[in-house]
């Protein structure tokens, strides 16, 4: 794979944030044309999308109503052939319309209101497309019922699930009527051809048809013109989705993904989207898997696969858990109680390490009331015989069960109502041992921060550290397994290049995984340092693995001029391990690199500085270099907006308006006009292809 993969640069893109003078309220996808063309004038040849899969109502592209369906707010509506039609006859079409076009003037777009207006105007062309003596079905039906035949594995649950959300007011199919929450595929055909929901299912196949056409005349566009398209695949999938709605098997919905603790996330990351049963998966070769990476494949030549660390092992944090504190790795090796009991842990011993003790004195000091404590306690405990300690009852599973027990009548206002529930959650995770299966446990992930670990003496600790450290060795083993198992069925599967986002978890095998199987690993420049050294320095750009993408920021992180503004300490690290690489390496050619000022710490963020940054990352080894759009254009200094805030593309742990919803500053027929800009971009890509 490595000789196929030449040495090239790119941008990083939402698809909606591509303002054109054609599609100036939300990028689309006719916009990759116009995008394309600036792109190959700077000598970019890589354009990296993040994913444009059906969302719903949610702007995050990271929260997928279906792992296949295109989002229709991306469909040009000015370019399919009724639109004249509707817009000349139809005054409130026209008025729809104007109003969608009069949201074209913010900073970003307004993903609610634009999906809404949207939808009403592809509705009211659907219903005059659709009309049988309409020459566009004629001319088309046949390419239409094609497209509907071709991908009815996917494309039938998904309408009748949208269909369905349309009925509930875009509810979660969980709160639907049991009649239609849980239904076999068989009642799914059913309901396809039910005659009374065939306009409402085929009015979602139409928008497929339209969007998958516009986005393959993009798509063969850019590869006509040499470029790589690039798309994102998010490895994970809303719980209110159609694949998890209608395909039970492939998911266990008892077990939620997210990130372990770590200094940023002291709790860790619960996303709430249920896992994979891989095992189930793999009984049909990962089909599923590989029907999502063939359908990508007709549009795009790369591919980014999202969380690849999941493909090793997830972090798996029982349903109902508000964090992600009481997670595990799956798969995982389990200890025994029988092994512990080896050791010489009694049962005793053992059930302190597994189940919290709560005390009464806790209690109290949030009360003032001795018999107040005790009534409390009763509600969520079991005393331990007469002693002033409490056990949680069996019936509660999760928090959620802890935060659901009404406190009223007990004489508390609202903030010590909340203040006890907190305490009770928070005694709730304080366990060092956590029971994965009945007599089988794993250690807690913060098993050192728990009370029962600090009343361990120096042999016991001793004794269980010698066991986290072999059972840590045997998951390792089973997790490469696991992935090499998986990696071996998908990246042969298809001829696009795999990129994985693989930056932040420490799985020992996942380098050489990623490597035996091409699969670029990604570097974040300012997360490439080396963190066990004194002033933490940066990685040398020259000693990356050349099977590596680089890029100066992501979606999650601030943006360029965000980091050099804020983060002083940071950049002024990289630029002495530039200077250091310079002084150690003075025969290497750097081209126009050799001529810049490595003193430029300090300086306030401009586009010199932006040239510097950009032009040196441009050196490493990494095959491939690929950055935001937002810090290419920092390149020019006209193109800044006046708060670095305003310019990023979200704030992960946030919900808002905000995220996802950045646009660019000025249109691509701008930038295509743009020449400074475009000679700059190309230097730097130059700089690239000569290291």
């Amino acid at each position: 794979m490595e000789n196929k993969i030449k040495r090239s640069t790119g941008v990083a893109v939402s698809l909606g944030a591509l303002r054109t003078e054609k599609s100036p309220v939300i990028g689309e996808y006719t916009s990759l044309n116009r995008f394309a063309l600036f792109c190959k004038q700077s000598g970019l040849s890589v354009i990296q999308l993040l994913p444009v899969l059906d969302t719903g109502t949610q702007s995050s592209p990271y929260s997928s109503l279906s792992a296949f369906a295109l989002h229709p707010i991306y469909i040009d509506i000015s370019d399919l052939s009724s639109f004249s039609r509707c817009y000349s006859s139809d005054m409130e079409f026209k008025k729809t319309y104007e109003e969608l076009l009069s949201l074209s003037g913010d900073k970003r777009f307004d993903y609610e209101k634009i999906l809404n207006l949207k939808e009403e105007l592809l509705r009211k062309i659907y219903r005059v497309t659709a009309h049988v003596n309409n020459e566009e079905i004629e001319k088309n039906k046949d390419d239409f019922y094609d497209f509907v035949e071709e991908n009815k594995k996917w494309l039938v649950p998904y309408c009748v699930f949208k269909t369905l959300k349309y009925k509930y007011k875009q509810a979660g199919w969980m709160y639907w009527d049991d009649e239609d929450k849980n239904l076999s595929f068989d009642e799914i055909k059913r309901r396809w051809n039910e005659p009374e929901l065939k306009r409402s299912n085929y009015f979602y196949a139409w928008e497929q048809y339209v969007a998958a056409k516009q986005l393959k005349v993009s798509a063969e566009f850019i590869r006509s013109i040499d470029l790589i398209l690039k798309c994102d695949i998010p490895i994970l999938l809303n719980e209110d989705s159609c694949d998890v709605w209608g395909q039970f098997g492939i998911f266990n919905l008892n077990l939620r993904a997210g990130s372990p603790p770590d200094d940023e996330n002291p709790t860790g990351q619960n996303w709430d989207f249920p896992v994979y049963d891989w095992d189930v998966q793999e009984k049909d070769g990962f089909s599923w898997w590989k029907d999502r990476l063939r359908i990508a494949a007709q549009y795009f030549d790369a591919y980014r696969l999202d969380h690849v660390p999941g493909f090793f092992r997830f972090w798996a944090i029982p349903k109902g858990e508000d964090t992600a504190e009481l997670g595990g790795a799956v798969p995982y090796t389990p200890i025994s109680e029988s092994t512990l009991s080896a050791l010489g842990f009694s049962k005793e011993r053992i059930r302190w390490l597994r189940e919290p003790h709560l005390s009464t004195e806790e209690f109290f000091k949030k009360t003032g009331d001795f018999n107040k404590a005790h009534k409390i306690l009763s509600l969520f405990c079991e005393r331990i015989g007469y002693e002033e300690m409490w056990l949680f009852k069996k019936s509660f599973k999760s928090s959620s069960d802890i935060r659901k027990v009404s406190l009223e009548g007990f004489d508390l206002d609202d903030f010590l109502q909340e203040e006890i529930r907190d305490l009770l959650c928070k005694w709730w995770k304080n366990r060092t041992l956590i029971e994965i299966d009945y007599g089988f446990f794993v250690p807690n992930y913060k098993f050192r921060e728990t009370r029962a670990w600090a009343t361990l003496n120096n042999h016991e600790k001793e004794l269980l550290l010698r066991l986290f450290e072999c059972n840590r060795i045997k998951q390792e083993r089973q997790w490469e397994r696991q992935a090499k198992k998986i990696f071996s069925e998908l990246i042969p599967s298809t001829s696009m290049i795999p990129c994985a986002e693989d930056v932040g978890i420490g799985i020992d095998c996942m380098p050489k995984v990623l490597e035996k199987f091409g699969i670029l690993s990604l570097k974040v420049l300012r997360w490439c340092r080396d963190w066990s050294s004194d002033g933490q320095p940066f990685i040398d750009l020259h000693k990356y693995n050349k099977m590596s993408l680089i890029t100066t920021s992501v979606h999650d992180s601030s943006t360029l001029r965000a980091w050099w503004t804020k983060e002083k300490n940071a950049t002024m690290q990289f630029c002495k391990s530039i200077g250091k690489s310079r002084s150690e390496k003075p025969k290497r050619s750097y081209s126009e690199v050799d001529k810049q000022d490595f003193q430029i710490w300090g300086k306030p963020f401009n586009s010199s500085v932006a040239y510097f940054v950009l032009s040196n990352c441009a050196t490493s080894s990494a095959v491939w270099f690929v950055n935001p759009l937002q810090d290419w254009l920092y390149l020019d200094d006209s193109l800044y907006l006046e708060s670095f805030y305003d310019e990023r593309i979200n704030i992960p742990g946030t919900v808002s308006k905000f995220n996802w919803t950045w646009r660019m500053p000025v249109s691509v027929e701008k930038l295509y006009e743009n020449k400074k800009l475009i000679e700059k971009i190309n230097r730097i890509v130059k700089i690239h292809d000569e290291c």
